[in-house]
């Protein structure tokens, strides 16, 4: 009964979330109004601009100490206020005839009930607990904008966490993971739209079924990871700009600009796809250069626009606008650590080997035969799902006549977004954002090269597509049964053994969060601090922890505990498995030989084992 009433009221909530995003997205797109516009075409566009429109009052929110419950309704409230609109927008899109391809359908639907469950089940996703929800949690506890000097992260731009820390300022995690979950939603149905507009019916329902049924789509969709709505808003910006290619009209541009200002504001790697969507618009008008200059500035300053918060927040918060990008020219007295987290932090995606010439060669090949080499770690969500991709996509060479021109805008559009992927360090998961259109494209080639072939050869090739799915569902199920979201999420388990049989830390977390609430938690060997209730102090293996250069620095174990309660330090966590298992990839603990006797001495004499279990303690500073 909790998990079910959680459910429902968290359902609620994310509806809500969805109905003022709407109330104010159909604002701005009814004042860019594209007539041949369908009903499901607005809808999208609003929802998805009116999340966007969300973030930005979340993000003046900070600025206005209201990151509080009351804050997140009056934000709420905005839009819902302006709903009416995109209500009546709803309604009309109840079908009113018979489905057709009820078999496709019952697929879409069966992955959109693991997305829904795998939404409902607590977050486990390691970059979620070390920085996309760990962050809205420590904004949340403050109410306002914090620096956390110690993390590199907060410097990224944050638009999806801003509607991350909407989320747990309503209800918890599992609105945001709702709303993460509608934004995927989206992408699909965006996918389905944009093909029913250009292509034919059954291509659209083909290509809705080959973006549902993508395990990375189904594995991102939820847990606090920001790729799928990245690829929401990549994926608009280009659809707007296609309907501006065709008709000229050039609120659309504007509108793909802004879309594409949303994105960047997501990820960095947001910029990939709006330089490519620049190009396109330099070409469409190549021989008029004063007018293809005049709606590159439209285009490009308009994202530009959308992006400059976040630009600006850096700027003040470190000195540099496009940090951790070009580190060297931060202000070290503004965030002192952050400098050599940056550098660390580029050290560390050493991991990923960009590729040469007979590399990118190969990539296609190796992306479908050895694809757990383009992601470590959790990297590896993104990794699966890509094999019809790559098999049907270079079939339209032998359809290309009876495609239509958009089609070359699309693979234009891959094309310039792939290059620049694959010549750097490619991770499968940061490609993410071209799924949508590879979809379309595949659902082009399957039906006008195969599906017209002969019975044989029709047949043949309907099951290996039926083995790549098939395939793409065992990966998704191996994943799920390493973290085993079902039981939790149907409330065959509770929230609290769930955390504390997937996570080594919760059990301590949850000890630390009954101390007193001026209590400020010093964490060694984790970087995780999501879970957290008081005031942690976490440190990212890309950086040195500062307790090292507190150790060696100091005189005497009783002058370490001294810096220590300097800095207001009131406890230390220490995850003696977390810290084991860093150590072997990061040099963790470079002490000297005194520092490392200080740090001894320091637990053994000078602090109180508050607890205790196989994987961490808790000592408070005598």
């Amino acid at each position: 009964m909790p998990a079910l009433r959680t459910a429902l009221t968290s359902t609620l909530l994310a509806v809500l979330a969805f109905v003022s995003a709407g109330g104010y997205g159909v604002q701005l797109t009814r004042r860019l109004a594209f007539e041949p516009w369908t009903p499901l075409e607005e809808m999208i566009f609003a929802a998805a601009s009116g999340y966007g429109v969300l973030s930005l009052l979340m993000m003046a929110a900070g600025a206005a100490n209201a990151w509080t419950p009351i804050g997140a309704w009056l934000v709420l409230a905005g839009g819902l206020a302006l709903a009416i609109p995109f209500l009546r927008l709803l309604r009309s899109l109840v079908p009113r005839e018979n489905l057709h391809g009820w078999r496709s359908l019952l697929v879409i639907a069966l992955c959109a009930l693991w997305a829904y469950l795998l939404a409902l089940a607590p977050v486990t996703y390691y970059d979620s607990l070390v920085y996309h929800f760990a962050i809205p949690a420590a904004y949340v506890q403050a109410h306002h904008w914090l620096s956390l000097k110690e993390l590199i992260y907060p410097a990224f731009p944050q638009n999806l966490e801003m509607l991350w820390t909407l989320g747990l300022l309503l209800n918890g995690d599992t609105v945001a993971n709702l709303m993460s979950l509608t934004l995927s939603l989206l992408t699909v149905a965006a996918a389905g739209a944009f093909a029913l507009r250009w292509l034919t019916r059954r291509e659209s329902r083909l290509a809705i079924l080959f973006l549902a049924v993508m395990p990375a789509m189904l594995l991102l969709s939820s847990g606090g990871y920001v790729d799928n709505g990245l690829t929401c808003y990549v994926f608009l910006s280009f659809y707007a700009l296609c309907f501006w290619w065709e008709a000229g009209r050039r609120s659309m541009l504007l509108l793909a600009g802004l879309l594409g200002g949303l994105a960047m504001g997501v990820k960095y790697t947001g910029g990939i796809p709006f330089a490519a969507g620049g190009v396109l618009v330099l070409c469409r008008d190549h021989r008029r250069l004063s007018l293809s200059l005049k709606n590159l500035f439209l285009y490009g300053g308009a994202g530009i626009l959308l992006w400059s918060p976040w630009l600006i927040k850096n700027t003040l918060c470190v000195g540099n606008p496009f940090f951790p990008f070009l580190y060297q020219w931060g202000n070290p007295k503004l965030s002192p650590w952050v400098q050599e987290a940056a550098a660390g932090y580029f050290r560390g995606l050493a991991e990923y080997q960009p590729c040469g010439l007979m590399g990118f060669i190969r990539l296609p090949l190796d992306i479908v035969i050895r694809s757990m080499r383009f992601g470590g770690g959790m990297d590896i969500l993104g990794d699966y799902g890509w094999a019809p991709f790559v098999f049907l996509v270079p079939c339209l060479m032998f359809c290309r006549k009876a495609l239509p021109p958009i089609a070359r805008l699309m693979v234009a559009f891959a094309a310039l977004y792939f290059v620049p992927w694959a010549f750097t360090r490619p991770v499968l998961r940061f490609l993410l954002p071209l799924a949508p259109v590879l979809s379309i494209l595949a659902a082009a080639a399957w039906m006008r090269v195969f599906q017209r072939g002969h019975g044989t050869a029709r047949r043949l090739a309907t099951g290996v597509l039926t083995v790549f799915i098939l395939c793409g569902f065992g990966f998704f199920f191996l994943v799920e049964g390493m973290i085993q979201p079902f039981p939790a999420a149907l409330g065959l388990e509770s929230r609290g053994h769930y955390l504390t049989r997937q996570l080594n830390y919760y059990a301590a977390a949850q000890f630390v969060n009954g101390l007193p609430e001026n209590s400020l938690v010093f964490v060694v060997g984790d970087q995780r601090g999501y879970y957290y209730n008081r005031r942690v102090m976490v440190s990212p293996v890309f950086n040195q922890n500062p307790l090292v250069a507190w150790a060696n620095e100091a005189s005497s174990p009783q002058d370490l505990a001294a810096r220590l309660k300097a800095r207001r330090i009131t406890h230390i966590l220490i995850n003696r498995s977390e810290g084991a298992r860093l150590e072997k990839s990061y040099n963790l603990f470079p002490f000297t030989a005194a520092g490392r006797l200080n740090w001894d001495r320091l637990q053994s004499g000078l602090t109180r084992l508050l607890y205790h279990d196989a994987h961490c303690d808790v000592l408070a500073l005598s």
